[in-house]
């Protein structure tokens, strides 16, 4: 790492933008984002003052919906408390890592401090084996949106690891045991419904982001597999049919599943892979068909024959943004777009199971 270091420190003195180093940085495996572009230039905060996170090594989640309601759109209220206290302290996780890459990453390098949070907090919890244990399937499920934002903070802020003088191996150890752990998941447990729907792609994107960021061929090619799995069953109306199946939830469940493929379509296109246009075109009509949802339910409410359930909202009444994060990569891909979907926000978007800031990420427009 410290000859590849080196060679950064020479192209940023010559002026080289970084987002033209990136294939040469991360050893044939290209990130998908301009990385921060003057980590040269810091405010010289090597520490991080912040408390960190206390990791969780074991976690067992069961099911948030009514096991009465096979659509398995209907959310029983006892399940969602417990759920949501089981993984409530690693959520804080996520987001303390997230938020913190996202702010080195927004500041093209300057505020170093939270690069070394973000390190600091994924390399405690790398050396305490966090969520390692794991107890039921539910918990490996949803533990992919935890792997796949780790692994994309840990993209944005490996160029600062060196200047803090962090040895990063035990935090892509770590990865690379999440990631090898979640790939049986899929692969190992028959024909589940959740093997080919939302489950697998955010599984897909999990593997495939860890192996960008340590450079496992393997993994991208599970993360590839995954993607063409899912986009391949997109209907020439846009329509994920599994999705559709989740009756009043489906318009939400088609904005979750349009979140992994859209960023494994990025991650795999990034690497070589035909992605975007894969299946004809077949991303473009999901997302056209999931954001017309969000002001007009009546196509999705007619075709499942079901009221959809409300979408979480921003004050403003916008979409929450964590909802549509995907859509800044989205319409990088398809700029000609932007007049019309760039509407949804105004604020930069974040999601933690995104990676953080993902309009920081990849819209320039948004660093500071």
């Amino acid at each position: 790492m410290r000859f590849r270091f080196n060679l950064l420190k020479l192209f940023v003195f010559l002026g080289v933008s970084l987002a033209m180093f990136v294939e040469v940085f991360a050893a044939g495996y290209s990130v998908p984002f301009p990385l921060a572009r003057n980590v040269a230039d810091n405010n010289g905060r090597l520490t991080c003052k912040k408390d960190l996170p206390k990791p969780i090594k074991t976690l067992r989640l069961g099911s948030i919906y009514s096991s009465k309601d096979k659509s398995r759109s209907t959310i029983d209220p006892e399940n969602k408390k417990r759920y949501d206290a089981a993984i409530a302290a690693t959520r804080s996780y996520l987001m303390f890592v997230t938020k913190n890459a996202s702010n080195y990453t927004q500041t093209d390098g300057n505020r170093l401090d939270t690069a070394a949070c973000a390190l600091a907090a994924l390399d405690l919890w790398a050396k305490a084996g966090a969520l390692t244990d794991l107890k039921t399937r539910q918990s490996y499920l949803s533990v992919t949106r935890i792997i796949a934002g780790a692994a994309v903070a840990y993209m944005q802020v490996k160029p600062a690891a060196e200047i803090l003088g962090l040895n990063t191996s035990h935090i892509e150890d770590w990865l690379t045991r999440l990631a090898q752990a979640t790939i049986p998941v899929y692969t190992e447990s028959g024909e589940r419904v959740s093997n080919r729907q939302n489950h697998r792609y955010w599984g897909g994107f999990a593997v495939a982001a860890v192996g960008v960021a340590v450079g496992r061929r393997d993994f991208l090619e599970f993360g590839y597999d995954s993607y063409k799995l899912g986009i391949c069953q997109v209907t020439e109306e846009g329509i994920l049919p599994l999705e559709l199946a989740r009756k009043k939830k489906a318009r939400d469940y088609h904005l979750h599943a349009a979140a992994p493929l859209v960023m494994l379509a990025s991650l795999s296109e990034a690497n070589g892979y035909e992605a975007f246009s894969l299946c004809g075109n077949a991303l473009k009509r999901l997302a056209h068909f999931s954001l017309a949802s969000i002001a007009d339910p009546g196509e999705i409410e007619e075709l499942t024959g079901t009221k959809q359930a409300e979408l979480p909202r921003e004050e403003d009444g916008r979409i929450r943004r964590d909802r549509i994060a995907w859509l800044e990569v989205y319409l990088m891909k398809y700029p000609e777009e932007r007049a019309k979907y760039g509407r949804f926000y105004t604020l930069p978007l974040y999601s933690s199971a995104l990676g953080g800031r993902v309009s920081a990420m990849y819209n320039l427009d948004f660093r500071n």
